[in-house]
């Protein structure tokens, strides 16, 4: 079971600190769910300042009376980490997410399933940010690919995902299995060929043309979004 750390009752000068002693004691690879009563912007600066290679920050609510982070210890503790080893890291934690969504509406858990599909969208739409606010205008830039390049194609891709993710809300809200499979499925395959494509081609080649610098840059905005 996940750990939970809630600060919300917390004085303000006491947060910090048991926030980065929770971090410090997980194991490479553990995690935990930081809840918060504001937007902790201040705390991952900290976090990107102090730790800047050792972790990993998932929003997973984002207000306007509760915020919740999921922030994990890295296996890999490196500051020379790839464009496509972060966001490869998001398409596996939304996956999981999304097994967990799909389990429960076969068990008509339909708290949970709300609940997991919320967060898996909200991940979802924040990595498709990612990508079209930072990661695609730099690799435009660096190869003069605009229109008709990958990343039209995937900016169109992108459209078709949004909207069966707000189609999969729609019909979860409504308790209809039948209709939340048949859009998770179009939703699946749409994925699969979308994150292969990103995984094998967009990525690896973003880390060959920006430097080490570049991409320490790109992933610190993106862990701001």
């Amino acid at each position: 079971m996940e750990k939970i750390l809630d600060v919300r009752d917390m004085v303000p000068k006491d947060r910090h600190p048991r926030i980065f002693n929770t971090f410090n004691d997980l194991k490479a690879g553990e995690s935990f769910i930081l809840v918060n009563d504001h937007e902790p912007k201040p705390l991952l600066y900290q976090f990107q300042a102090e730790h800047h290679g050792e972790f990993e920050w998932w929003p997973l609510e984002q207000g306007p009376h509760v915020w919740r982070v999921a922030v994990a210890k890295r296996e890999v503790n490196n500051a020379k980490r790839t464009i496509t080893e972060f966001l490869q890291a998001d398409h596996k934690r939304l996956d999981n997410v999304f097994i967990k969504f799909t389990k429960d509406v076969k068990e008509n858990n339909w708290e949970g399933a709300s609940g997991y599909f919320k967060e898996f969208r909200m991940g979802l739409k924040r990595h498709i940010r990612i990508e079209e606010d930072l990661l695609f205008p730099v690799f435009e830039s660096k190869t003069g690919m605009h229109e008709g390049g990958p990343t039209a194609v995937m900016r169109m891709e992108h459209k078709d995902i949004q909207e069966l993710l707000d189609r999969i809300l729609a019909v979860t809200d409504e308790k209809d299995p039948a209709k939340i499979h048949a859009a998770a499925n179009a939703l699946v395959s749409i994925l699969t060929d979308h994150n292969m494509k990103e995984e094998h081609i967009l990525y690896p080649e973003s880390d060959e043309f920006l430097s080490e610098a570049e991409r320490s840059e790109v992933i610190k905005k993106a862990q701001l979004i």
